[in-house]
């Protein structure tokens, strides 16, 4: 692997590593809100994420039993901070299908 390569490779790991860690972060401090929405709307294109990757994150931090066990001692006495989270990620999935979808209907209509 060429020299310019490796470092393409460590920058994009990086970037990766910095928005998982983010949205880590994120899901442990507070539910989803618009202060949280902001951030990752404008990290995502700053750091390259693309929805799929956006997506596996969500994902991710959703079903991580320690982000879990670390935001009920950050906030004692609150259940079920996650809700929000699921339900963006429910949605952008959705979206996501629809995008994939509506993608290929429109290259079949062009190949026809």
């Amino acid at each position: 692997m060429s020299n310019r390569r490796q470092k393409r490779a460590q920058l994009r790991a990086l970037e990766c590593l910095a928005y998982a860690t983010t949205l880590s972060y994120l899901r442990v401090q507070n539910d989803y809100d618009k202060d949280a929405k902001y951030i990752i709307e404008h990290l995502r294109p700053l750091l390259h994420i693309s929805t799929h990757r956006h997506l596996a994150e969500l994902k991710r931090i959703i079903n991580d039993e320690e982000l879990e066990r670390l935001e009920s001692i950050q906030h004692i006495g609150e259940n079920n901070l996650k809700h929000k989270w699921i339900e963006l990620e429910e949605k952008e999935d959705e979206d996501n299908k629809l995008n994939n979808n509506s993608t290929s209907i429109r290259k079949k209509t062009k190949g026809s």
